[in-house]
């Protein structure tokens, strides 16, 4: 993934349009933050849910006792998440990212040398990597379905590392700040999941296994582009151009490689498929009012 955002693009709750620079500013105050944001924090108001405002009939409430007390302790428990620093979480995921990634690096010191010549602690840990960090059918077969979400955790060369993780640093945060913490993990996790079954269903006639964020991190650029189609985009985090223009670039060359495969250490099925989860998301939760 090779594109950056500006940390303080923000989000319309019901409009696409992007918003006029004169207003970025004045979003610290939390009048004007009612009106952009998309979740419920202790100073920013969102819009009731449908499954909300259901729970709240009183035809539900005749037929389901406490049911109001239960939707409001939900609320409560949304809430106190949602309180929790978002910190915690950015540097969360940054943070099971390196551990994942210098556990590959300490196996991959072994590289070249005979199975039996290895260190239990790395033939181990190889094995409880392909195990647990891999997606593959091989993974799906033995029950390992946890893999099409922590595969998206994994990173094994540093090139991808770094670039994975710069990438996700510009776009998490501005995220995070729009969303909440539920909804950006569900963003953000359900899209790695999306992505690592585009990869197989794509690569189903092949022995084949990816690994990496990219989807993911490719969904939360194609959900940005989306809302704020104007926002401004850096790619190879030099060259700036609107998100639109950018993300339909990346779209178009990836769609074009997954028939070609002229780079084939590129999962580019499971990129369009992150790509698309975003752009899902978006509509789910702005058009749909679904989220």
């Amino acid at each position: 993934m090779l594109i950056a955002t500006a940390r303080h693009t923000v989000l319309r709750l019901r409009s696409a349009n992007p918003i006029p620079a004169s207003r970025i500013s004045a979003l610290s105050s939390p009048r004007i933050s009612q009106r952009y944001a998309l979740h419920n924090t202790a100073r920013l108001c969102s819009r009731v849910s449908p499954v909300h405002k259901f729970h709240a009939t009183e035809l539900l409430g005749a037929t389901h006792r406490s049911t109001a007390r239960h939707a409001h302790r939900d609320r409560k428990l949304s809430q106190r998440f949602n309180d929790i620093p978002k910190n915690y979480i950015l540097y969360g995921i940054l943070g099971i990212n390196g551990v994942i990634f210098a556990a590959w690096t300490y196996v991959q010191m072994f590289q070249g040398t005979t199975y039996i010549s290895r260190p239990p602690s790395a033939r181990w840990l190889a094995r409880w990597l392909q195990d647990n960090f891999i997606n593959s059918y091989e993974n799906l077969r033995q029950g390992r379905f946890w893999t099409l979400v922590t595969s998206t955790f994994s990173h094994a060369e540093p090139g991808h590392a770094l670039l994975n993780g710069l990438t996700f640093w510009f776009l998490a945060p501005t995220a995070l700040a729009v969303l909440g913490n539920a909804h950006f993990l569900a963003l953000y996790l359900g899209s790695g999941v999306f992505a690592s079954l585009a990869s197989l269903a794509w690569n189903k006639h092949r022995n084949y296994h990816s690994h990496g964020a990219s989807g993911a991190i490719y969904a939360l650029a194609s959900f940005f582009a989306f809302a704020v189609p104007n926002a401004r985009f850096l790619l190879f985090f030099v060259l700036p151009m609107p998100a639109w223009a950018c993300i339909g670039a990346i779209g178009c060359f990836d769609v074009y490689n997954a028939f070609t495969r002229r780079f084939p250490s590129l999962d580019s099925a499971g990129h369009v498929g992150g790509l698309t989860a975003g752009a899902l998301y978006w509509m789910m939760r702005t058009r749909f009012r679904l989220l």
